[in-house]
């Protein structure tokens, strides 16, 4: 029997997870949340017992309790090396005869469960189980915008366009650059463009894809500008290298799903990334043909060669790299 007081929230991200947690936490303790009537664990550094044992225990000087299960792995195919010997049998047997007021909500930060797992059956069969999509861009936005309006702000369009091109549409790093942004204007109420290039940091996505539509278009002064300021900013060759190859692929990909008409969408459906990140490619890849995408990847593998076995300074072999593209 489905029971509407054990929770499990997962999905791809991290921050969305905790969103919809919270949410559900907070509506469940009419916002009122203490020492008393919420106990939040972790399974990396906690036994399951624990969180099971507390769930079982009545609330103390409250009516309503959440037990909050943190970095619940059990469900996925994860494997975890540390000293904690985690009881799954407990689990199932709690799971498959729980009947308390306690609200149980496990927090998996994976976009998939083990579907071989009996446990996973389990939890199927009796518990609320909630996959958290990544937002659309359209809904990111939307959220930009209540957010900002809950505290008496909002931002003007070309800004909040700016604003993305900036940030990318990753959750955490928006909502951390939207509160530099707040600060940032105090007593202001509209945040415009000039406010938004002042004060918000490009993400590392954002900046890899620039990176690669200034190779693209022939801007090889501006790539290795750019390349420049990212080592400044401490990233590693490698795993410089490492995205540029993806945002590669990723071009190809497109290149030829595009070709067989396929919409923005279903490119992004077929190959399992966020549809602005397509959005993107779709823009830098019209004046590519195919051939000269695969030979970047070649020369994308040659440089990760040349990188991890050669004695050459690793910026030097980028900055190479970015001159036989």
């Amino acid at each position: 029997m489905l029971k509407d007081n054990i929770v499990l929230n997962y999905g791809a991200v991290d921050a969305l997870i905790e969103k919809k947690s919270d949410e559900t936490i907070n509506q469940y303790l009419s916002g009122e949340r203490d020492e008393f009537n919420y106990v939040k664990y972790d399974l990396y550094e906690t036994p399951i017992s624990v969180a099971i044992e507390e769930a079982l225990t009545l609330p103390f000087l409250s009516d309503k309790k959440v037990v909050h299960i943190k970095n619940a792995y059990l469900f996925t195919g994860e494997k975890v090396n540390n000293q904690i010997s985690q009881n799954t049998d407990d689990l199932l047997h709690f799971i498959e005869h729980y009947d308390g007021e306690t609200l149980v909500i496990f927090d998996v930060f994976n976009e998939k469960l083990d579907e071989r797992k009996k446990l996973v059956k389990t939890v199927k069969k009796n518990a609320k189980l909630n996959k958290i999509e990544q937002m659309t861009e359209q809904e990111i936005k939307q959220w930009i915008k209540s957010y900002l309006n809950e505290q008496f702000k909002d931002i003007k369009e070309d800004a909040l366009v700016t604003f993305i091109e900036l940030t990318g549409i990753q959750f955490n790093i928006i909502k951390a650059e939207l509160d530099k942004l707040i600060l940032f204007i105090g007593d202001e109420a509209i945040i415009n463009k000039q406010d938004v290039k002042e004060i918000v940091s490009r993400s590392l996505e954002q900046n890899v894809f620039l990176l690669t539509e200034y190779i693209q278009k022939g801007q090889k002064e501006k790539a290795i500008k750019l390349l420049k300021d990212l080592i400044q900013m401490k990233e590693e060759p490698i795993k410089l290298l490492a995205l540029i190859t993806s945002n590669y692929r990723l071009y190809y990909q497109c290149k030829i799903l595009g070709s067989k008409h396929y919409s923005e969408q279903q490119i992004a459906k077929t190959i399992g990334v966020h549809p602005y990140r397509v959005k993107l490619a779709l823009r830098i890849i019209r004046s590519l043909s195919i051939e000269r995408l695969l030979k970047t990847i070649d020369i994308c593998a040659d440089t990760d060669y040349e990188l991890k076995s050669s004695y050459m300074d690793k910026v030097l072999i980028l900055e190479l790299f970015i001159l036989k593209i």
